[in-house]
């Protein structure tokens, strides 16, 4: 494989004012933070009902409950802090993984559904929701640790293209997605290892032990998520999930990383904070 510097120029434009138009919202206050994750959230779980064929009303409704347990985690968070109902929305987001992970082992279409509203309340909503609770999580509202997880996520996505298409060599998962490698996920591994040990010395926050934890845990399921879309695009037979974001395809292709990830980030919390 070749590096394409035109096409990795692309991306990273692409990626940078995704990073912009996301974070700055998060920073002005808590309400704008959870109204842009919420557009963000409905935005994916729209684009992900229509790859499933779904239109009209079916669309809606399903769309509307997915969103209302975004909405209703989110605002029991902001009412009350994080408690009892965010801790359930994390032990069931875990579990749809631990199903996720079975279907990936056996090369089953991930998110083969009668009721395609609960892939997108469990793979999409909640997640979304466990994150706008994470930069909430000790009481005061705290958009620094979106950032830090968003640098997890970038730093093992960029280490891992740059890695992967310069001197990969060995085909990580070639019946999924062959242009991924060894070279260029363990790439992506050690990259989230150095972003831990400059997360512990210029935000502290926590322990030089529990950032290398909380990198090395997102390093390796934002890169299984990665896998589970992969599979489920393969089933499908399409290259992108769509065409909203040049460079990256649509908002499947850019947060199932994270989406992937945010559950185990908020188990992390759960025993750690």
């Amino acid at each position: 494989m070749k590096l394409n510097a035109t096409q990795f120029g692309q991306r990273v434009i692409t990626a940078l004012l995704f990073g912009i138009a996301l974070l700055v919202p998060l920073f002005i206050g808590k309400v704008t933070g959870l109204l842009i994750l919420g557009v963000l959230c409905l935005l994916t779980i729209m684009e992900y009902l229509q790859l499933q064929g779904l239109s009209g009303y079916r669309l809606l409704f399903s769309t509307g409950l997915a969103m209302l347990m975004y909405l209703g985690l989110t605002l029991i968070t902001l009412k009350d802090g994080v408690g009892l109902p965010v801790k359930y929305g994390t032990y069931l987001a875990l579990a749809f993984s631990v199903l996720l992970l079975y279907r990936l082992y056996r090369r089953d279409d991930p998110f083969l559904f009668s009721l395609q509203v609960l892939p997108a309340t469990l793979y999409v909503a909640i997640p979304f929701a466990l994150l706008y609770a994470v930069a909430i999580w000790s009481g005061s509202y705290k958009p620094i640790w979106l950032v830090a997880i968003l640098l997890f996520v970038w730093i093992n996505d960029i280490m891992a293209y740059l890695v992967g298409r310069s001197i990969g060599r060995r085909p990580f998962s070639r019946q999924i997605s062959p242009n991924k490698t060894w070279e260029g996920t363990i790439a992506g591994w050690l990259g989230c290892l150095i972003m831990a040990l400059l997360l512990w010395k210029f935000l502290g926050l926590l322990t030089l032990f529990a950032w290398v934890i909380l990198g090395s845990l997102v390093g390796i399921t934002s890169s299984i998520g990665d896998l589970v879309e992969s599979l489920f695009k393969r089933k499908k037979e399409i290259k992108d999930s769509g065409t909203f974001l040049p460079g990256h395809g649509g908002f499947l292709d850019r947060l199932d990383s994270l989406l992937f990830a945010a559950p185990f980030i908020a188990l992390f919390f759960i025993i750690c904070m």
